[in-house]
């Protein structure tokens, strides 16, 4: 009788941890932090939307670059968060004259906070993005391909601004 009594104790512990780790593997989330993150935001134009910054010294000092964004709906869409895929990368948006500050990776339990940003009808603004190639240390060189992750709600989805390279040593 004893015995039983253990192996069902036994049994629902098992249970437990199996259904428990479902529930926890269920809830994670990708990069860009959100359930909209496989569906493309319709109606935001990125020129470029890739650049190969081809081979980039990794004392050569921060690499820049801008996308031009553009609404080309006719309704207002909200920008709700900015993220990159990586800590050498960080973006930041400019609309109007008004910048936000730069964001970079999440992850690690640090989340960026949202910049709930509306880009008007046709408005036009342009995300910065920083590149320090020598943040990996002297191990970092090599090929590196990086994402800008820009989050939208209203309509929700996610633009993706990429770019690649090598760093080399000098």
């Amino acid at each position: 009788m004893k015995d039983a009594k253990v192996l069902i104790g036994i049994v629902i512990a098992t249970f437990l941890i199996i259904v428990g780790g479902v529930f926890l593997l269920g809830r994670g989330s990708s990069g860009s932090g959100g359930s909209e993150t496989n569906v493309e935001v319709l109606g935001i134009e990125a020129t470029p939307a890739f650049y190969d910054l081809g081979e980039v010294p990794i004392n050569g000092g921060m690499v820049t670059k801008e996308y031009s964004i553009k609404n080309t709906t006719d309704k207002t869409i909200r920008l709700k968060k900015i993220a990159t895929s990586c800590m050498c990368t960080t973006a930041s948006l400019d609309l109007g004259g008004k910048s936000t500050k730069f964001f970079g990776m999440e992850g690690h339990g640090d989340a960026n906070p949202p910049v709930n940003i509306e880009i008007g009808a046709g408005q036009e603004g342009k995300v910065i993005v920083r590149f320090d190639p020598a943040a990996h240390g002297p191990e970092g060189v090599g090929p590196f391909d990086r994402v800008v992750w820009l989050t939208f709600s209203d309509p929700g989805g996610v633009k993706e601004l990429t770019f690649n390279g090598t760093v080399v040593s000098e």
